[in-house]
């Protein structure tokens, strides 16, 4: 689905049958638009890609926990220490919290950086995978001071 939906983004028109480039008085507003449709291109499959990663993601989470649960029942453990291992406390909800905040803020500043810099291709996702590192490291710093 991922690599169907990025032919489908970046697909080239053709007008009357005919290559677009090869038609020398359409070549100036066929790069406007191209320049135009350039960043749309961009947006829609980040999102795609970005939705597909959490999907997978989901359903990963959805079927270890199921396990987990399973295999807990399985050995006779302790209602106690079951509640403990499967609970889910309010500080981890404030850190699944910060993350999401920290993660989105830096992918906010790689798409503005991206966009600072026009040429839209490798080095964009480049930016994007820079920025998206700083910010599992920024997390990372804050769980570190957290646990002091």
């Amino acid at each position: 689905m991922g690599f169907s939906s990025s032919i489908f983004v970046f697909a080239q028109e053709k007008t009357n049958g005919v290559p677009a480039s090869s038609l020398p008085n359409l070549n100036q507003n066929i790069m406007e638009s191209a320049n135009q449709n350039l960043h749309i291109e961009t947006i829609v499959s980040l999102i795609i890609i970005g939705l597909l990663v959490f999907f997978t993601i989901s359903i990963l989470k959805y079927i270890l926990e199921h396990r987990l649960k399973n295999k807990i029942i399985e050995r006779g453990i302790s209602e106690q220490l079951s509640a403990s291992i499967l609970e889910k406390n309010g500080k981890n909800k404030y850190d699944e919290a910060m993350k999401l905040a920290i993660l989105l803020c830096s992918i906010g500043v790689g798409l503005i950086l991206t966009y600072c810099t026009m040429p839209l291709h490798i080095h964009s996702l480049a930016i994007m995978a820079f920025s998206i590192g700083a910010g599992y490291l920024g997390y990372f710093f804050y769980l570190k001071n957290q646990n002091r």
